[in-house]
């Protein structure tokens, strides 16, 4: 099996089930019982890095991470390929050429993930003694835009460049959630399809999920505090949980859509089954319901994005970026925003505040008195 068939199959999720289990049988302890690795083969040190590195026991990947991953161990064994290099070739030389490769090639964000991704596996290759040297120590990433920015447009004649956000207005949001049950085209089961699409939109925008976090939930997601007020607990990345609350709006439109679904509006947090599904058919007018998948989420936002004639780039994850800006906007205090967004650090918050007061500068300006008249 080749490289390139390997990390094909490492990023299978069947693959990485059975991956531990195979590798089991492999002599890879040295004398102090640690991976050793000094001696496998290349397929084996790869494999070994996605198990242990990459794809973590209890960990759960959105389709995109899992595409990213892949993209980036595809780039490495390209560039490998086209200079006839092995893993076992890898030294100072070649980790600064495919440094400088990376950051002359891709634009800074892709760069800086790409060469995460390398760093992570050099020092891995020296962890389990793969490496004799630490190689990652040469690896140089270029500096990050601060923020939620995409496209990098130049101005004409300047050799500056400006960013785009990747989030709405309050009045685009709202505009754009109010297209979601309009793209609904088939008569079948109209209604429901309709009220889910309405609540992803409501979900999206007022709770401030990721989309694997958004697919993920259950009807035992759910339950209320000692108030009565509705609140939802969410698994984040890197399995870390967090609680937020639901507005009434959204509540009062989740349990009108359970209601059309036929299913119990009791709150019951031992209940897994999914909160949204998509429908597929079956025989004789019957329908099979499967949890929504990230690319059907892709397509509602997409479809009401076309039909509302907003921007074509605008992702799911514009409403995130949307969500925490809305709250800071209207005095949320910036430690319950964090919490509220799942962000790790209080730093990547901070950088929506500094951007907002950027925005308000002339505000500011005008409490400043010059002239006395």
């Amino acid at each position: 099996m080749d490289l390139v068939t390997s990390i094909t199959n490492v990023t299978n999720k069947k693959y990485l089930t059975n991956l531990k289990e195979s590798l089991q049988e492999k002599n890879l302890l040295d004398e102090n019982r640690n991976l050793n690795l000094g001696q496998s083969r290349e397929e084996d040190f790869l494999e070994w890095f996605f198990a242990l590195k990459i794809f973590k026991e209890g960990r759960s990947f959105s389709p995109h991470t899992i595409k990213a991953y892949r993209s980036d161990a595809k780039t490495l064994l390209t560039f490998m390929l086209e200079h006839r290099l092995s893993f076992r070739d890898l030294g100072f030389p070649e980790v600064k050429t495919y440094n400088n490769y990376i950051k002359t090639n891709y634009a800074n964000k892709t760069a800086i993930r790409k060469l995460d991704f390398f760093r992570r596996l050099l020092e891995f290759g020296y962890e389990t003694q793969f490496y004799k040297v630490l190689l990652s120590t040469w690896v140089v990433k270029p500096p990050a835009k601060k923020g939620h920015y995409i496209i990098e447009e130049t101005r004409q004649d300047q050799p500056q460049t400006r960013f785009q956000l990747r989030e709405l207005t309050q009045e685009d949001a709202e505009l754009l959630i109010s297209y979601f049950p309009k793209i609904v085209k088939t008569d079948t089961y109209r209604m429901y399809l309709q009220t889910r699409n309405l609540l992803i939109g409501y979900f999206l925008y007022t709770t401030g999920l990721r989309a694997s976090e958004l697919l993920s939930l259950n009807w035992g997601s759910f339950r209320k505090n000692r108030r009565g007020n509705l609140l939802v607990d969410v698994i984040g990345k890197g399995n870390k949980p967090r609680t937020i609350p639901i507005k009434k709006e959204t509540k009062d439109l989740l349990f009108s859509y359970r209601e059309l679904l036929h299913e119990s509006t009791d709150l019951n947090m031992q209940d897994t089954s999914p909160l949204f599904y998509s429908l597929y058919y079956k025989e004789e007018n019957r329908f099979e319901k499967k949890r929504l998948t990230y690319p059907a989420l892709y397509k509602i936002v997409k479809s009401a994005v076309k039909l509302a004639a907003q921007n074509t780039a605008i992702s799911p994850h514009w409403f995130r970026h949307t969500f925490v800006t809305v709250m800071l906007e209207n005095d949320v205090p910036l430690v319950v925003v964090k919490d509220w967004a799942g962000h790790s650090d209080i730093s990547t918050t901070n950088l929506y505040l500094e951007r907002i007061n950027q925005d308000n500068m002339e505000v500011h300006l005008e409490k400043v008195t010059i002239f006395n008249n």
